[in-house]
C-alpha cells in the first residue's frame, strides 16, 4: 500500500484511538470494585427456622478485595449476619471464587431477644441482597451470578436425564466398582498405605515379598488370616493392618440404585430431544394438570 499524505494522520489517529481504548479497558479492570454474588436458603427438621445454606462471592476485577463481614440485608433495615471476618479477613484474589457452606442455626437474635425471618425470607416480594463490609467501606452486591442446573432442563423437556457418578472414596483415596478389598496398612513410623484389591489380584504381584492366593480373596476373614500369617512371617512390615470390605456397603447402595436393570444409554437426535422431547412434556404437563384438577374437584364434590 503506497501511503499518501492523508493516510499517515489517518493511521496515526487510528493507533491513537486503540491505545486509548487498550488503556480505558484495562483501568476499568484494575479500577473500583465489582463483585458478583449468590445465596442459597434452606429448612428441615433441624431447626424451625429458614436459613442460609450457601454463599458464593465472585470477584471480577484485576485487583484482590478485602472482606470483613459479610451480611445478608433483607428489605430495608434487616442485616444478616452471615460471617464475620474481622480476625481473619478474607482476601477475595482478582478473578477469584469465594464458596462457604452453612447449616441451620438455633434461632436469630438480636440484642437479648430472638427474632423471626421466615416470613421475610420466604416473601419474594420483599428484596434480599449481599452487602459486604470491606476495606473500601460498604459494599452492596449489584447483581447475582446466573447458576444454571439441568435440572431445571427437565421441568420443560422430560428426556432431560441428569446422571450423577456414585463414588465411593476411602480416606481421600477413590476406590473403583471391581475393588474387592481395601487393605489400610500402618507402618512403624505411623505412615498409612491404602491397597486396593481387586478379586484376580492372585495373578499379580501386589506386595514385594508374597504374593496373595486364590483362596485369600474368598472372603475377610480368609485375607485377614492370611496377612496375619504374612506378618509372623516377616514378609509383611507393618505396625498393623486393617481389611475393608466393600461389600457391605455395596448392599447399601443397592437398597437406594434398583439392581433389577441396568439402563443403556442411547443416543438422543436433536429432533427428537428439541422437537419431540417438549412436545411431549407439554402433553405429560397438561394431563397431569387436568388430572390434578378432577382429583380436586372429586375432593370438593365428597366434602359437600
Amino acid at each position: 500500500m503506497t501511503l499518501t499524505p492523508l493516510t499517515v494522520p489517518i493511521l496515526s489517529l487510528s493507533l491513537a484511538v486503540l491505545a486509548l481504548l487498550i488503556g480505558i479497558k484495562n483501568y476499568r479492570r484494575k479500577a473500583g470494585m465489582y463483585v458478583r454474588g449468590v445465596f442459597s436458603t434452606g429448612s428441615g427438621t433441624s431447626c424451625n427456622d429458614v436459613y442460609i445454606t450457601e454463599v458464593i462471592l465472585e470477584n471480577l476485577k484485576d485487583r484482590a478485595v478485602t472482606i470483613f463481614s459479610i451480611y445478608l440485608k433483607i428489605g430495608h433495615n434487616y442485616y444478616v449476619e452471615l460471617e464475620n471476618l474481622e480476625e481473619k479477613p478474607l482476601v477475595l484474589k482478582a478473578f477469584e471464587t469465594y464458596r462457604r457452606e452453612f447449616g441451620p442455626i438455633e434461632f436469630y437474635g438480636i440484642n437479648n431477644n430472638k427474632i423471626r425471618l421466615n416470613d421475610l425470607l420466604g416473601d419474594r416480594s420483599v428484596r434480599k441482597r449481599l452487602v459486604l463490609s470491606t476495606s473500601d467501606g460498604k459494599y452492596q452486591v449489584p447483581s447475582s451470578i446466573r447458576r444454571w442446573s439441568p435440572v431445571g432442563d427437565f421441568f420443560t423437556n422430560h428426556l432431560t436425564a441428569v446422571i450423577r457418578p456414585v463414588y465411593l472414596i476411602h480416606k481421600d483415596k477413590y476406590v473403583g466398582g471391581n475393588v474387592a478389598y481395601v487393605i489400610e496398612l500402618v507402618a512403624h513410623g505411623g505412615e498409612e498405605e491404602i491397597v486396593l484389591i481387586h478379586p484376580k489380584d492372585y495373578e499379580l504381584r501386589r506386595f514385594r515379598k508374597f504374593q496373595l492366593t486364590r483362596d485369600s480373596l474368598v472372603s475377610k476373614e480368609a485375607l485377614e488370616q492370611f496377612l496375619q500369617k504374612q506378618m509372623d512371617e516377616g514378609n509383611l512390615l507393618c505396625e498393623s493392618y486393617a481389611v475393608y470390605d466393600l461389600q457391605a456397603w455395596r448392599e447399601k447402595a443397592r437398597d437406594f440404585y434398583s439392581t433389577a436393570r441396568t439402563i443403556q444409554a442411547k443416543y438422543c437426535g436433536a429432533f427428537q430431544y428439541y422437537v419431540m422431547g417438549r412436545v411431549l412434556s407439554k402433553y405429560a404437563d397438561w394431563k397431569l394438570n387436568r388430572e390434578n384438577v378432577l382429583r380436586k374437584r372429586a375432593q370438593e364434590t365428597a366434602g359437600k
